[in-house]
């Protein structure tokens, strides 16, 4: 389980509720799950078209997608790495695309017959 802290230093509890708090009213929450959102659909990405073996749906938010997988290295970055340095209109395409991309590779039938 992870330490949230209840058991810290007095001191050491204030500095970090201190600090989430700060994050929340600043927004880096929201930023923070906005980027995490982004790892998790470019691993699924990349994942999903392996399991496929190339047979995607072919439409434009398939090829934002894809276009997005396609060009992250995981030998040269993490997954995190990549998103963070997305610019944030390409991000924002690429969160806005993912929804009907995994819809309809969801029903496509490489990938059915995989699982």
């Amino acid at each position: 389980m992870p330490d949230i802290g209840f058991g810290a230093p007095r001191k050491a509890e204030a500095t970090r509720v201190a600090q989430a708090l700060a994050e929340l009213a600043n927004g880096g929450l929201a930023e923070r799950m906005r980027l995490d959102a982004g790892v998790r659909v470019l691993v699924t990405a990349r994942r999903a078209l392996a399991l496929a073996g190339g047979a995607v749906p072919a439409d434009a938010d398939a090829a934002l997608v894809m276009d997005v997988a396609a060009g992250w290295d995981p030998a040269a970055t993490t997954a995190a790495e990549h998103v963070e340095a997305m610019p944030v209109a390409e991000l924002d395409a690429f969160l806005a695309a993912a929804p009907r991309w995994a819809a309809r590779l969801a029903a496509a039938e490489p990938l059915r017959r995989a699982a």
